[in-house]
Protein backbone atom coordinates (compact mmCIF):
# COMPACT_ATOMS: atom_id res chain seq x y z
CA UNK A 1 0.00 0.00 0.00
CA UNK A 2 2.81 2.39 0.93
CA UNK A 3 4.52 1.66 -2.40
CA UNK A 4 1.29 2.42 -4.26
CA UNK A 5 0.91 5.78 -2.47
CA UNK A 6 4.52 6.66 -3.19
CA UNK A 7 3.99 5.78 -6.83
CA UNK A 8 0.87 7.92 -7.04
CA UNK A 9 2.65 10.80 -5.31
CA UNK A 10 5.50 10.66 -7.80
CA UNK A 11 3.09 10.44 -10.72
CA UNK A 12 0.90 13.33 -9.59
CA UNK A 13 3.53 15.66 -8.14
CA UNK A 14 3.74 18.88 -10.04
CA UNK A 15 0.66 18.19 -12.16
CA UNK A 16 -1.63 21.18 -12.69
CA UNK A 17 -1.03 24.88 -12.29
CA UNK A 18 -0.79 27.13 -9.30
CA UNK A 19 -3.72 29.18 -8.05
CA UNK A 20 -1.33 32.09 -7.74
CA UNK A 21 -0.92 32.31 -11.52
CA UNK A 22 -4.67 32.23 -12.21
CA UNK A 23 -4.46 35.65 -13.88
CA UNK A 24 -1.51 34.86 -16.16
CA UNK A 25 -2.24 35.36 -19.82
CA UNK A 26 -5.64 37.06 -19.44
CA UNK A 27 -5.96 40.08 -21.71
CA UNK A 28 -8.52 42.87 -21.95
CA UNK A 29 -9.65 41.60 -25.37
CA UNK A 30 -10.32 38.03 -24.14
CA UNK A 31 -13.84 36.64 -24.00
CA UNK A 32 -15.28 35.59 -20.66
CA UNK A 33 -15.37 32.00 -21.94
CA UNK A 34 -11.63 31.98 -22.55
CA UNK A 35 -10.85 33.70 -19.26
CA UNK A 36 -13.15 31.55 -17.11
CA UNK A 37 -11.83 28.31 -18.61
CA UNK A 38 -8.23 29.46 -18.17
CA UNK A 39 -8.77 30.47 -14.53
CA UNK A 40 -10.67 27.29 -13.66
CA UNK A 41 -7.90 25.21 -15.21
CA UNK A 42 -5.36 26.69 -12.83
CA UNK A 43 -7.39 25.78 -9.74
CA UNK A 44 -6.25 22.17 -9.83
CA UNK A 45 -8.31 21.19 -6.76
CA UNK A 46 -11.47 22.86 -8.06
CA UNK A 47 -12.76 26.42 -7.95
CA UNK A 48 -16.00 27.95 -6.72
CA UNK A 49 -17.88 30.54 -8.78
CA UNK A 50 -16.64 33.05 -6.21
CA UNK A 51 -13.00 32.02 -6.76
CA UNK A 52 -13.35 32.56 -10.49
CA UNK A 53 -15.28 35.80 -10.11
CA UNK A 54 -12.68 37.24 -7.73
CA UNK A 55 -9.93 36.37 -10.22
CA UNK A 56 -11.91 38.02 -13.03
CA UNK A 57 -12.34 41.18 -10.94
CA UNK A 58 -8.55 41.38 -10.47
CA UNK A 59 -7.87 40.72 -14.15
CA UNK A 60 -7.92 43.08 -17.17
CA UNK A 61 -11.57 42.00 -17.62
CA UNK A 62 -12.54 43.45 -14.22
CA UNK A 63 -14.01 46.66 -15.66
CA UNK A 64 -16.02 44.68 -18.20
CA UNK A 65 -17.44 42.50 -15.40
CA UNK A 66 -18.42 45.54 -13.33
CA UNK A 67 -20.41 46.97 -16.25
CA UNK A 68 -22.37 43.71 -16.57
CA UNK A 69 -21.78 40.25 -15.13
CA UNK A 70 -24.13 38.62 -17.66
CA UNK A 71 -21.27 37.48 -19.92
CA UNK A 72 -19.47 35.89 -16.97
CA UNK A 73 -22.42 33.72 -15.92
CA UNK A 74 -23.27 32.90 -19.53
CA UNK A 75 -19.68 31.70 -20.02
CA UNK A 76 -19.94 29.41 -16.98
CA UNK A 77 -23.22 27.94 -18.26
CA UNK A 78 -21.85 27.34 -21.77
CA UNK A 79 -18.64 25.73 -20.53
CA UNK A 80 -20.58 23.35 -18.28
CA UNK A 81 -23.02 22.53 -21.08
CA UNK A 82 -20.12 21.67 -23.39
CA UNK A 83 -18.48 19.53 -20.73
CA UNK A 84 -15.42 21.78 -20.54
CA UNK A 85 -16.20 22.43 -16.87
CA UNK A 86 -17.63 19.87 -14.47
CA UNK A 87 -19.45 20.41 -11.14
CA UNK A 88 -18.46 18.33 -8.12
CA UNK A 89 -19.38 18.96 -4.47
CA UNK A 90 -19.83 22.69 -4.99
CA UNK A 91 -16.64 23.17 -7.03
CA UNK A 92 -16.02 23.35 -10.77
CA UNK A 93 -13.14 21.49 -12.42
CA UNK A 94 -11.83 21.00 -15.90
CA UNK A 95 -12.25 17.29 -16.77
CA UNK A 96 -8.48 16.79 -16.67
CA UNK A 97 -8.12 18.43 -13.25
CA UNK A 98 -11.06 16.43 -11.88
CA UNK A 99 -9.53 13.15 -13.03
CA UNK A 100 -6.22 14.02 -11.35
CA UNK A 101 -7.96 15.25 -8.19
CA UNK A 102 -10.00 12.05 -7.90
CA UNK A 103 -6.86 9.95 -8.27
CA UNK A 104 -5.22 11.97 -5.48
CA UNK A 105 -8.25 11.42 -3.24
CA UNK A 106 -8.29 7.70 -4.01
CA UNK A 107 -4.57 7.47 -3.22
CA UNK A 108 -5.05 9.27 0.11
CA UNK A 109 -3.04 12.27 -1.02
CA UNK A 110 -5.95 14.72 -0.85
CA UNK A 111 -9.13 14.85 1.27
CA UNK A 112 -12.47 14.79 -0.54
CA UNK A 113 -13.62 18.36 -0.05
CA UNK A 114 -17.13 19.75 -0.11
CA UNK A 115 -18.55 23.19 0.47
CA UNK A 116 -19.93 23.11 3.99
CA UNK A 117 -20.87 26.56 5.29
CA UNK A 118 -18.84 27.72 8.26
CA UNK A 119 -20.36 29.54 11.20
CA UNK A 120 -21.31 33.14 10.53
CA UNK A 121 -18.71 35.83 11.17
CA UNK A 122 -19.26 39.57 10.98
CA UNK A 123 -16.02 41.44 10.52
CA UNK A 124 -17.08 44.76 9.03
CA UNK A 125 -19.99 47.24 8.96
CA UNK A 126 -20.22 46.36 5.27
CA UNK A 127 -21.41 42.86 6.25
CA UNK A 128 -24.30 44.36 8.22
CA UNK A 129 -25.23 46.72 5.37
CA UNK A 130 -25.18 43.89 2.85
CA UNK A 131 -27.22 41.59 5.09
CA UNK A 132 -29.76 44.32 5.81
CA UNK A 133 -30.16 45.11 2.11
CA UNK A 134 -30.53 41.45 1.10
CA UNK A 135 -32.97 40.78 3.96
CA UNK A 136 -35.19 43.72 3.00
CA UNK A 137 -35.08 43.02 -0.74
CA UNK A 138 -34.31 39.33 -1.36
CA UNK A 139 -33.69 38.54 -5.01
CA UNK A 140 -31.20 41.30 -5.82
CA UNK A 141 -27.99 40.36 -7.61
CA UNK A 142 -24.65 41.41 -6.11
CA UNK A 143 -24.25 44.44 -8.37
CA UNK A 144 -27.62 45.82 -7.28
CA UNK A 145 -26.96 45.09 -3.60
CA UNK A 146 -23.83 47.23 -3.83
CA UNK A 147 -25.71 49.95 -5.71
CA UNK A 148 -28.43 50.05 -3.04
CA UNK A 149 -25.88 50.20 -0.22
CA UNK A 150 -24.20 53.15 -1.95
CA UNK A 151 -27.49 54.96 -2.50
CA UNK A 152 -28.80 54.69 1.05
CA UNK A 153 -26.09 56.26 3.21
CA UNK A 154 -22.78 58.11 3.29
CA UNK A 155 -21.31 55.17 5.20
CA UNK A 156 -22.45 52.85 2.43
CA UNK A 157 -20.78 55.00 -0.22
CA UNK A 158 -17.56 55.08 1.77
CA UNK A 159 -17.49 51.32 2.40
CA UNK A 160 -18.17 50.47 -1.25
CA UNK A 161 -15.68 52.89 -2.81
CA UNK A 162 -13.57 49.81 -3.52
CA UNK A 163 -16.02 47.65 -5.47
CA UNK A 164 -13.72 44.63 -5.35
CA UNK A 165 -13.90 44.67 -1.55
CA UNK A 166 -17.68 44.90 -1.68
CA UNK A 167 -17.97 41.95 -4.08
CA UNK A 168 -15.55 39.96 -1.93
CA UNK A 169 -17.54 40.69 1.24
CA UNK A 170 -20.70 39.37 -0.43
CA UNK A 171 -18.78 36.33 -1.69
CA UNK A 172 -17.53 35.54 1.83
CA UNK A 173 -21.03 35.79 3.28
CA UNK A 174 -22.21 33.42 0.57
CA UNK A 175 -19.43 30.91 1.28
CA UNK A 176 -20.42 30.86 4.95
CA UNK A 177 -24.06 30.19 4.23
CA UNK A 178 -25.08 33.54 5.73
CA UNK A 179 -26.57 34.42 2.35
CA UNK A 180 -27.25 32.08 -0.54
CA UNK A 181 -27.76 32.24 -4.28
CA UNK A 182 -30.80 30.94 -6.12
CA UNK A 183 -32.50 31.22 -9.49
CA UNK A 184 -30.71 31.08 -12.81
CA UNK A 185 -27.02 30.42 -12.14
CA UNK A 186 -27.65 31.29 -8.48
CA UNK A 187 -27.15 35.00 -9.16
CA UNK A 188 -30.00 36.22 -6.96
CA UNK A 189 -29.30 36.55 -3.26
CA UNK A 190 -31.35 35.80 -0.16
CA UNK A 191 -30.72 35.26 3.53
CA UNK A 192 -29.21 31.83 4.24
CA UNK A 193 -29.54 29.26 6.99
CA UNK A 194 -26.49 30.58 8.90
CA UNK A 195 -27.69 34.19 9.07
CA UNK A 196 -28.39 35.81 12.47
CA UNK A 197 -32.00 35.55 13.56
CA UNK A 198 -32.49 39.33 13.34
CA UNK A 199 -31.94 39.24 9.57
CA UNK A 200 -34.18 36.22 9.15
CA UNK A 201 -36.94 38.20 10.85
CA UNK A 202 -36.37 41.16 8.52
CA UNK A 203 -36.36 38.84 5.51
CA UNK A 204 -39.67 37.27 6.49
CA UNK A 205 -41.33 40.62 5.73
CA UNK A 206 -39.06 41.56 2.83
CA UNK A 207 -40.15 42.56 -0.66
CA UNK A 208 -39.00 39.92 -3.12
CA UNK A 209 -37.26 41.13 -6.27
CA UNK A 210 -37.82 38.99 -9.39
CA UNK A 211 -35.45 39.02 -12.35
CA UNK A 212 -36.66 39.08 -15.93
CA UNK A 213 -35.91 36.22 -18.34
CA UNK A 214 -32.90 38.17 -19.51
CA UNK A 215 -30.55 38.29 -16.58
CA UNK A 216 -30.34 42.07 -16.31
CA UNK A 217 -32.66 44.82 -17.47
CA UNK A 218 -31.02 47.68 -19.41
CA UNK A 219 -31.66 50.07 -16.53
CA UNK A 220 -30.03 47.69 -14.03
CA UNK A 221 -33.39 47.08 -12.36
CA UNK A 222 -34.82 43.65 -11.73
CA UNK A 223 -37.55 41.75 -13.54
CA UNK A 224 -38.79 37.92 -13.17
CA UNK A 225 -37.26 34.68 -11.93
CA UNK A 226 -38.35 31.08 -11.89
CA UNK A 227 -37.60 30.13 -8.29
CA UNK A 228 -38.91 32.12 -5.34
CA UNK A 229 -36.80 33.03 -2.33
CA UNK A 230 -36.88 31.23 0.98
CA UNK A 231 -37.73 34.53 2.64
CA UNK A 232 -39.90 37.44 1.47
CA UNK A 233 -43.60 37.56 0.81
CA UNK A 234 -44.51 39.88 -2.03
CA UNK A 235 -42.90 40.21 -5.47
CA UNK A 236 -41.86 43.64 -6.67
CA UNK A 237 -43.54 44.48 -9.97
Amino acid sequence: MAEMLESEAALLAGVGGSQRDALDGIERTDTFIKAVLGIAGRFEDGATYDDIREAILKSPLGDKYKKSDKGFYTALAKLKHRGELVDRNGYVFTPANLAIYQRKVAAGLKPEKSRVPASEKRESPLYDLALNTIARTPGLIAKDVIGQIRAESDLGRTLTDNENSAYNAIARLKKRGVIEGYGRLERQLRIGANAPEEYKRIASAGVVVHLAKRTEAPSGTAGASGAGPLFGIAPRR
